[in-house]
């Protein structure tokens, strides 16, 4: 999974300072391509969205609206391709919950979702495939001034190792 630097830094700014507060997220926007997928964009939270310190539920109708314009104007190219959330209150390991939710999502979709995790420590990326329905926690493999490259994590032994 590749994701343009400045995605990241603007995900990182938007999310900066909210630590105290509730729960945030959105859709991640980008590329499906034959070899993987790529994040260029995100919605942020919306007003209709239900929020709070250890919870978030998005509105889907706010969130597809601008999804569906991002598409437009990218002439098709542009796709959902998964969810981001913030962790105020502690690390950015997946909950049951945030899990159950990525497979119901990719069964939905029927395709691969990338799925980001933000706290005050740091990150968790995740690809959930729909089938079979397997949870694949990501690391960064390569970055450049440009984008950072995710890849599956061979020696995985905790969720919180994915934190950088």
């Amino acid at each position: 999974m590749l994701v343009e630097k400045s995605t990241l830094l603007s995900l990182e700014n938007k999310t900066e300072g909210q630590w105290a507060q509730n729960e945030q997220g959105g859709l991640l926007l980008g590329y499906r391509k034959k070899s993987g997928l790529q994040i260029t964009g995100f919605t942020l939270p919306q007003r209709s969205d239900l929020a709070s310190p250890t919870i978030f539920k998005r509105n889907s109708e706010g969130h597809a609206q601008l999804a569906l314009k991002a598409w437009g104007e990218s002439r098709g190219t542009v796709d959902w391709i998964g969810e981001w959330h913030t962790h105020p209150a502690g690390n950015s390991a997946p909950s049951t919950t945030d899990i159950a939710n990525w497979v119901r999502l990719s069964e939905h979709t029927k395709k691969p979702m990338v799925f980001l995790i933000l706290s005050k420590f740091g990150w968790y990326v995740g690809l959930q495939n729909h089938s079979p329905k397997r949870l694949v926690p990501l690391q960064c493999i390569e970055s450049s001034s440009s984008a950072t490259l995710f890849g599956e994590h061979r020696n995985f032994y905790s969720k919180a190792k994915f934190i950088f």
